[in-house]
């Protein structure tokens, strides 16, 4: 059985349930207050027909009765509306906050691999501004519904009441106008869709300029990205004006078919009028409340744009909230390991790649000592890293902490027992301070031995707020030098039993790779040092180098003794030294 097209749209609609349902108790006084306001619409043809009826004819009426009753209708409806859209408004925030929450924990708790797939301008889109989009439109098209729906309601039954007959012709053009609203939403979702598509790409767009502008700049591709940019606003403009335009369809031609039947009810409510014998006044406020509900019928026939658009946005909001979670394998905790690693036949195979990562390799990692990992780019070695931290599960092999298959310890556990300083640094619009104690309680007196031990400490006392000075984004504000050596302090102030750094000094000057060389000194021995480098002269130290080549190891030993061997490490050592 070919299911409905509305099943989908039910579907996204029941995801937004978990962040509308903890509104319900203010929801309900909502829709309270807005029957209340309703209840207040058949007063008004209601007033007009005793106003030019009986207050007419029988027995006249004060000038001042007519002030005060006006002024208390819409006195008792601004009153219940206000408290209406209140609670409305109360009720959105809330819900856009989680929802906001929960794609960030989402995000969070995705796996290592979505990360590739992400991209970042769309995924700040996505957080931040798609769930203000979505609950925004479908709250308005909710708070429509009531503020026009409920009233449309309460005159249609007035209308009922006072004459069924004509009434129910009036609603035979009702079909009519649900074919062609039906139609036009089909088109209206269509290109809601490709709008969709055009402001990510847009978002996109500016995010890899906004990043990448020291690139752009030095390939002089500033007319290149104009013009880049220029084509996709046009796209995107485009498949607004498409949407809009046959959103905009809809209301004419609802409004066309309403006409039509409003001058045959018209005309045979005259002309019920006349053969009764009936007054002005009866026709008067018939015509009155019809104008009325067709008003309020008009309103409700523009919502399929808003809660289209708003379905549109959230199927990309729930890519993110559906994205896979990183699998917890282990449970076992590790309080603190003394930082012994072995990998034993450690097969791994990204997806899609021709040949495995790692080819049963088996590493030896002692506790307390200094280990090197060289070799040319795609040898391994940061493949090395992302199963150490768990970031992936080997294919084939175990890795060991202690003795311990990692396999078994819980990520946070596995984590804890390392700091990293990546060859790609990433800091935090926070203070150096902030960036330095991420995540842990702040201590200035470790800030201080730290920043000390990564040369940072005599440039920090220069800034105008010290510790507390602001970094800027990823570090705007710092050199290159300064970013790295802002992660090292990060990475010792950690003071985990393991340390990695991969290619952690590639962007200092000799005199700062030199005291930072020093200060990693004084922990060797104490410390499980993990070095990845590119330049030979940084690992030259190290109680053993591992030297990789296409994920298999080609050779072990100290520089001397590997340089005896005249192998591998000693050409690469000579090449650097050409």
């Amino acid at each position: 059985m070919t299911p409905s097209p509305s099943e989908p749209r039910r579907h996204l609609l029941r995801r937004l349930l978990p962040f509308v349902r903890p509104q319900r108790n203010a929801l309900v006084l909502m829709v309270l207050a807005f029957v209340a306001v309703a209840a207040t619409e058949p007063a008004i043809p209601a007033l007009v027909k005793y106003v030019f009826g009986p207050g007419f004819r029988e027995k006249p009426f004060a000038i001042w009765w007519v002030p005060v009753v006006l002024i208390g209708l819409f006195a008792v409806r601004g009153a219940f509306g206000f408290l209406g859209q209140y609670l409305f408004h109360r009720s959105i925030t809330r819900s856009v906050m989680l929802m906001r929450q929960a794609m960030m924990d989402a995000l969070l708790r995705a796996d290592a691999s979505v990360y590739t797939r992400l991209q970042s301008g769309a995924t700040v889109a996505k957080v931040v501004n798609d769930p203000q989009q979505i609950i925004s439109l479908l709250g308005a098209s909710a708070m429509a519904v009531l503020r026009d729906g409920l009233p449309a309601i309460g005159i249609l039954l007035w209308l009922l009441w006072t004459n069924w007959q004509l009434t129910l012709m009036a609603l035979v053009v009702t079909p009519a106008m649900g074919y062609v609203v039906r139609r036009i939403n089909h088109r209206v979702k269509r290109m809601a869709d490709r709008n969709y598509d055009a402001q990510i790409h847009l978002v996109n767009k500016v995010d890899d300029v906004t990043r990448a502008w020291r690139v752009v700049r030095s390939f002089d591709a500033v007319d290149y990205e104009r013009q880049e940019f220029a084509q996709l606003t046009q796209e995107a403009q485009r498949s607004a004006l498409k949407t809009a335009a046959a959103a905009a369809l809809g209301q004419p031609l609802s409004q066309l078919m309403a006409s039509v039947g409003l001058s045959f009810i018209v005309a045979l409510a005259i002309h019920q009028t006349r053969q009764a014998g009936g007054g002005a006044e009866e026709f008067l406020a018939y015509f009155a409340a019809l104008l009325l509900l067709i008003s309020r019928l008009r309103h409700l026939s523009d919502l399929m744009q808003p809660i289209t658009t708003a379905l549109s946005v959230l199927k990309g909001c729930l890519e993110l909230l559906d994205c896979e979670p990183e699998q917890e394998q282990g449970r076992a905790t590790l309080k603190s390991a003394k930082g012994d690693l072995q990998l034993e036949q450690v097969t791994l195979r990204y997806p899609g790649a021709e040949r495995p990562a790692l080819d049963a390799l088996s590493l030896s990692i002692p506790a307390g000592c200094t280990t090197a990992l060289v070799g040319a780019s795609g040898a391994g070695k940061s493949s090395v890293v992302h199963l150490l931290l768990g970031f992936a599960a080997p294919d084939q092999g175990r890795i060991t902490l202690d003795g311990l298959d990692i396999a078994t310890l819980s990520r946070a556990s596995l984590r804890q027992q390392f700091a990293v300083v990546s060859q790609d640094i990433v800091l935090f619009d926070s203070s150096v301070a902030g960036n330095i104690a991420y995540a842990q309680p702040r201590d200035d007196a470790r800030l201080e031995q730290v920043l000390r031990a990564a040369a940072l400490w005599d440039f920090v006392q220069t800034l105008p707020q010290g510790l507390d000075t602001p970094v800027g984004t990823n570090g705007s504000k710092l050199s290159g030098g300064q970013r790295q050596r802002l992660a090292i302090a990060r990475a010792l102030y950690k003071d985990a039993p393991v340390w990695i750094f991969d290619e952690a000094t590639s962007a200092l000057d000799s005199d700062s790779e030199r005291a930072v060389q020093q200060a990693l000194e004084q922990w060797q021995g104490k410390k499980t040092l993990i070095v990845i480098a590119h330049r030979l002269s940084t690992v030259r130290h190290a109680d053993c180098i591992h030297v990789l080549g296409h994920g298999r190891l080609l050779e072990s030993g100290t520089h001397e003794a590997l340089m005896a061997q005249s192998g591998v490490y000693a050409g690469l050592v000579l090449m650097q030294h050409e």
